[in-house]
């Protein structure tokens, strides 16, 4: 029975199903497996083999409770009255996590908890109605300096990678609600602790530092907006940096297999605020 399981599981992995739909075809090939698990424990005990028996049985018995929850989690919204998650979560002291909507997750801000820390953007505060997107080119130089950045910022604990603590199931329904787009270790982005622009030339440059005494150029702003850098009369409209965040890095998406992990650099991320000259 169980060869059989295995190779089904074998046989699922060559088909791009929904999680979903593959976690209630493995739920139903389960029940069968269990129901198969009382039949062999009934037989031994008609045939006097009561130890043997007893242990199948009991074997089946706890399958079948495990069983009787994903169904509840699978083909139901409604959370069984048997269900002992929770106990055992605030037994074993383990946060529990709501369901995540792009509402309520916390993998959607730059906000921290409070065990870290202050994440609160060093330049001050812009008008929303003034703030712009910023595209930044980096080099391979620059890149070293992010991935640097990177690795003192997560030392010093300002960000984790480990996904807000959430399980896979947990991060499977986020996917879900934001339409399959990755899901990110350090959440959606970091603020920089230190970050300014430096005019060199023509160029538009953006220096990021754990302070003010250590920064490193981490790329070169090429557009505002719509507008490209090189051509904007700056006699007329002043820049200023507004907030520069860290993202990218590990993520997770939805996978032939289930929730997959995959690779990806870290990048910096730019808004910039515009002001007329008078």
């Amino acid at each position: 029975m169980f060869s059989f399981l295995d190779m089904v599981n074998h046989y699922l992995g060559y088909f791009n199903i929904n999680v979903k739909l593959k976690s209630r075809i493995y739920t139903i090939l389960g029940a069968f497996g269990d129901l198969y698990l009382f039949y062999i424990s009934f037989r031994f005990l008609e045939n006097s083999y009561l130890k043997q028996g007893s242990l199948i049985l009991a074997v089946a018995i706890i399958l079948l409770y495990f069983t009787l929850c994903n169904f509840f989690y699978y083909f139901t919204t409604k959370q069984p009255w048997f269900d002992i998650s929770p106990k055992l979560a605030k037994w074993l002291h383990i946060q529990e996590h709501p369901q995540e909507t792009q509402v309520n997750s916390r993998m959607g801000s730059t906000v921290v908890p409070e065990t870290r820390r202050s994440n609160i953007a060093a330049n001050g505060l812009f008008d929303d109605s003034h703030l712009l997107p910023a595209k930044i080119e980096v080099t391979a130089s620059e890149q070293q300096n992010i991935n640097r950045l990177a690795a003192q910022m997560e030392q010093e604990g300002l960000f984790t990678t480990d996904y807000d603590g959430m399980s896979d199931r947990k991060i499977y329904e986020l996917l879900k609600v934001n339409d399959g787009k990755p899901i990110y270790a350090i959440g959606k982005d970091v603020l920089m602790p230190y970050f300014e622009m430096r005019k060199q030339g023509l160029s538009m440059i953006v220096y990021c530092g754990m302070n003010q005494s250590e920064i490193y150029p981490v790329g070169e702003i090429k557009r505002v907006g719509l507008q490209s850098v090189r051509p904007l009369d700056l006699s007329e409209v002043k820049l200023y940096l507004a907030s520069v965040t860290l993202v990218g890095g590990p993520y997770k998406q939805i996978g032939r297999s289930g929730v997959i992990e995959a690779p990806q650099e870290y990048t910096v991320r730019a808004s910039v605020a515009y002001k007329k000259r008078s």
